[in-house]
């Protein structure tokens, strides 16, 4: 019979995981979560937000086709400029709704360094980001890494 101890479910010699085990599983747990909200959320923001925003208007001249497109659908051209635009809508607003939830000091570092451009389009550096924060460098790393991880665990699907 086992017996449930603490965090584990099983007797001291019944382990799962070595605590060195354990703490690496976390760590590539981690890395998944940051590297996710940076590739699929963070790097698109401003193309999803231009597309959210834009207002592209197709071309006046119609053609009429009977033959339908591949998914054996009619579609226009007007139609296919306004669903971008509301995909894209509430992409911008999902992410929103998820940044909103984090910690404010998360959600202020994510705002300057992934949401705020300079003047001439680039991110800003760590180090405009920490000293705007007002923390320490160490303490900037820490949070961003937590940040990030913390951002994707809410954004990944579930």
């Amino acid at each position: 019979m086992a017996m449930r101890l603490g965090v584990g479910f099983f007797t001291n010699s019944e382990k799962l995981f070595s605590k060195d085990e354990l703490e690496q599983v976390l760590q590539e747990d981690s890395s998944f979560f940051i590297e996710y909200v940076e590739t699929k959320w963070l790097h698109r923001y401003f193309k999803m937000k231009a597309m959210a925003n834009e207002t592209a208007i197709p071309s006046i001249t119609s053609t009429i086709s009977d033959t339908p497109n591949r998914n054996n659908q009619f579609s226009s051209k007007t139609e296919s400029y306004a669903l971008k635009s509301i995909i894209a809508n509430e992409w911008i607003n999902l992410f929103h709704e998820k940044l909103d939830l984090l910690p404010e000091e998360f959600k202020k570092l994510i705002e300057l360094k992934y949401l705020n451009r300079r003047e001439d389009g680039k991110y800003h550096g760590d180090y405009f980001v920490y000293t705007q924060l007002n923390v320490s460098r160490a303490k900037y790393y820490r949070m961003k890494k937590e940040a990030l991880e913390e951002l994707g665990r809410l954004l990944y699907p579930s």
